[in-house]
């Protein structure tokens, strides 16, 4: 007999095994067998395992406006952004498999995708707080293409840590980051 499980709890596990195998290569019988329920339990709570993606991008995406964006105070933008780069390195050292959405990102194909949207939307709000951050400092252009800078070598050595557990070059790009902003 299946165990009751809640929707978080299957989102949980969902999202950790989208950021580890990826969500192509994670089958709706890996996440009920991980889950230890039965799929009529998981399709309880969620029509397809696109509404399940659906769900596990707008539950980090909450959770990033309300730990790390949050971080970002536009009246104290040097020491704020301090924060949010101690958050954002805090998050994924608790979550080595890399940014969930940023994997998916890499997975979706160029066109439409149920995803997409949500994914640019998450991205923006990340590029909007080094621009608020960046934006005392710099004209508006230039904060903008800082901002743009920012998100892309955070995530690229996000993807690095992913691939050699090695969390370091992250450290020395937030540090970096903070002399922009001296």
């Amino acid at each position: 007999m299946a165990k009751p499980i809640t929707r978080q709890q299957l989102i949980e596990q969902a999202t950790a095994l989208f950021r580890m195998k990826g969500y192509a290569a994670t089958s709706i019988g890996e996440i009920v067998q991980a889950c230890g329920i039965s799929k009529g339990s998981l399709y309880h709570h969620f029509a397809s395992k696109e509404a399940l993606g659906l769900a596990t991008l707008q539950e980090l995406e909450a959770y990033f406006d309300e730990h790390i964006f949050a971080q970002i105070n536009p009246h104290q933008p040097a020491t704020s952004l301090a924060a949010f780069n101690l958050a954002i390195e805090e998050f994924f050292w608790q979550h080595p498999n890399g940014c969930l959405l940023a994997n998916l990102s890499l997975e979706i194909s160029a066109g439409e995708g149920p995803f997409k949207q949500g994914i640019l939307d998450f991205f923006s709000k990340w590029q909007s707080c080094y621009y608020q951050a960046f934006n005392d400092f710099y004209p508006s252009n230039k904060a903008k293409a800082l901002s743009e800078d920012a998100l892309a070598i955070v995530q690229g050595c996000i993807l690095m840590y992913r691939i050699n557990g090695n969390i370091e070059p992250l450290q020395r790009q937030q540090q970096a980051l903070l002399k922009l902003c001296a």
